[in-house]
Order: C-alpha cells, then sequence, then structure tokens
C-alpha cells in the first residue's frame, strides 16, 4: 500500500473512519497517523461495538497498529486522554507530535457564535487555530503538557513516518470532514471549517511530501449529509423520510452528528460536486458507502454478485463519470457491512451477474 490518504469528497460524515478501519485490516502492522481536531468523530466498531473516535486514529481497533496525531493536529486533552482510556490502548501505541496545539476552556466558549452563525460544532477547534497562527502569548503546544507526557509518546511525528515508508512500510492518513468544507476550495465560504480538507492539505499537516504518496482513496455518500442548523447551502436537499420511502425501507434510519448530535441534513447525490472533489484531489480510487440507503435489499450484502442491478448500474456509472474505479462500497453502518472491490472489472462481472438472475437482483 505504502501511503494512502483517506478524504472525503462531500461535507463530512462520509465514512473515512469506516474506510480507515478496513484498510488497515488488509495491512499487518499499519501506522494511521490522524488529522484535524474533536471536531469530527469517526465511528468504527471495535470489538463488536461502535465507538465514535474525536482524537484516536480509527485503525485503533487493529491490534498491531501504531497510532499517530500529526503536527496539524489540534488536541482536547480530556477527550484524547478518555478514548485512549476506554480503548486501553498502550503509551508505546500512541505517538503525539510536539508541536500540536491544545485546546482550552476559552476556545470552547469562544466558539459559540460560531455554532448558531455557520453551524459549528463549538469544539474549539478552529478558535485554537486562530491563537496559534497568531502566535500570541499563551499558545500550548503538546510538549508542554505533563497529562500527556505520562500517557503519550511526544515524538516529532514526520521524521518517523518518513523512516517507516523509506523502509517500506504502509501508512494511512486519516483525513477528516470532507473537501466541500476546506477553508480554502469550499463550495460555500463562510459555511466551511476552519482548514484545507484536501488531500494535499492533509500530506501537509502530517509532514509528508506530495511524492511519498501512493494512494488517495476519496470517501462518499450516496446521500450527502451536513450537520444540522444553519450549517449551509445542501443542493437538492431532503427529509429522511424521503430517503426511507426512495430505499423502500422499513424505517427512515435518521442520523445524528458524531460530535454534537444533531440531526444531520441529508440531500440527493449530487454528481458535480463529487466529480469537483475528483478534480481536486485526484483519487486513485472511490469508496461509496450507503448503498443500503439506495435500495434497502443492499443492506448487509457482503459480495458484488449480490448487489441489486440497480446499484451496480449507479457504481458503473461513478466510474464513468469520474475516471476513478471504486474500491470499496459499504452497505450497511458497521465496519464490517462493506465489500472490497479489488478491480473495477468485478464492478462489470457483478452486472452481469445480477442481471442474468433477473431484474430483484
Amino acid at each position: 500500500m505504502g501511503c494512502n490518504i483517506v478524504v472525503g469528497g462531500q461535507y463530512g460524515s462520509e465514512g473515512k473512519g469506516k474506510v480507515v478501519a478496513l484498510n488497515a485490516a488488509l495491512l499487518e502492522d499499519p501506522w494511521v497517523v490522524r488529522c484535524g481536531g474533536p471536531n469530527s468523530g469517526h465511528t468504527v466498531s471495535i470489538d463488536g461495538h461502535e465507538v465514535i473516535l474525536r482524537q484516536v486514529p480509527a485503525g485503533a481497533g487493529h491490534p498491531a497498529a501504531v497510532l499517530l496525531l500529526s503536527a496539524g493536529c489540534v488536541l482536547d486533552e480530556d477527550i484524547l486522554l478518555a478514548e485512549l482510556d476506554e480503548l486501553h490502548i498502550a503509551r508505546e501505541r500512541i505517538v503525539v507530535d510536539p508541536r500540536a496545539v491544545l485546546i482550552n476552556a476559552s476556545d470552547r466558549e469562544a466558539e459559540q457564535s460560531r455554532v448558531r452563525r455557520i453551524g459549528s460544532t463549538g469544539s474549539g477547534t478552529g478558535t485554537a487555530l486562530i491563537r496559534r497562527i497568531s502566535r500570541e502569548p499563551g499558545v500550548i503546544l503538546a510538549d508542554e503538557s505533563e497529562r500527556l507526557k505520562n500517557r503519550v509518546c511526544i515524538e516529532s511525528v514526520a521524521p518517523r513516518l518518513h523512516k517507516h515508508l523509506d523502509k517500506g512500510g504502509d501508512v494511512i492518513v486519516e483525513g477528516t470532514q470532507g473537501f466541500g468544507l476546506s477553508l480554502l476550495h469550499g463550495f460555500h465560504y463562510p459555511f466551511v471549517t476552519s482548514r484545507d480538507t484536501t488531500a494535499a492539505g492533509f500530506a501537509m499537516e502530517v509532514g509528508l511530501s506530495p511524492k511519498q504518496v501512493d494512494a488517495i482513496t476519496l470517501v462518499i455518500r450516496t446521500f450527502p449529509i451536513r450537520v444540522g442548523g444553519s450549517s449551509g447551502p445542501l443542493k437538492n436537499e431532503i427529509s429522511w423520510e424521503e430517503v426511507q420511502r426512495l430505499s423502500d425501507s422499513p424505517e427512515p434510519f435518521p442520523e445524528l452528528t458524531s460530535v454534537t448530535r444533531k440531526l444531520r441534513r441529508v440531500a440527493r447525490f449530487d454528481l458535480e460536486a463529487v466529480v469537483a472533489a475528483c478534480k481536486y484531489n485526484r483519487p486513485t480510487s472511490l469508496a461509496v458507502m450507503g448503498l443500503d440507503r439506495v435500495d434497502y435489499r443492499n443492506r448487509g450484502v457482503k459480495s458484488l454478485a449480490e448487489l441489486t442491478s440497480q446499484i451496480v448500474g449507479f457504481l458503473r456509472g461513478l466510474e464513468r463519470e469520474t475516471g476513478v474505479p471504486v474500491e470499496w462500497v459499504g452497505t450497511g453502518f458497521s465496519t464490517g457491512d462493506a465489500i472490497h472491490v479489488s478491480q473495477s472489472s468485478q464492478l462489470r462481472e457483478g452486472r452481469r451477474v445480477a442481471c442474468e438472475q433477473g431484474g430483484n437482483r
């Protein structure tokens, strides 16, 4: 694998944590390095339980994974330490860059106005980044935290990554949020996040050269979402009841945001936005989550041959329009509800099998 950057192609909550965990499971001893801050949560299945991780990388369920928090990270000490304790992660498995900046109580308080104005999570991430950029007195970095020193390895992440990759090791860079929320390239400023959320931005945050990146996985949803409240425009917005009707699901299964637990806004698939995300990020593969949202009969399906013909046609059309092969597809909420598509030709074979089996499949 070498170095693979996992990036969101819409407005976040596409399933990046799931894809990181799935990719990590294919490797013997992956290194998983996370970007961003606690303003986004990644949900993964660990030991049979669904866990929301806001600081610890989503590869935590892999017993041999080395977990790293990059220099570009924003850290909430309470959240990070609580996650480490909950998952019983040993000190030698978690590396925090000394340059990562810490959130304080005043950062969280300062963001309350943004919660109402632009749908911020209010985690303090943006304000901490502003203080860091301003270089004013009072900014505290990770190497100044006595609480962290007793629980994690404080060491520069980039040099470790360079050595690991030079020796042929595998690295997964876990991006956060989605391309549509990029501070620099997002669709609807000021309804964006406080940093760049492209693959190039994530490489910069962890200290990697573009020449060290071997693969980029763009994760997208069949029905994109935005956080609840005044979070900005969402093209073709619909209700969860409409999603239920379109998929013929027995229930609407509405979703809540991982951090704020607000009802997510949802919309129909926007191909134009996905094509734009592909142009900016130049992914080597796609991971398409939520096939069961299109047709409930795909819920929990484990093989391409079992997918409905409608879904296979959608995936093939997506490959054709973007020019990017599909590598992963998600068929449910759990991490294991997924299919690994090793080659795009498998989709063509899957479609042929589906057609032979009749109109329902």
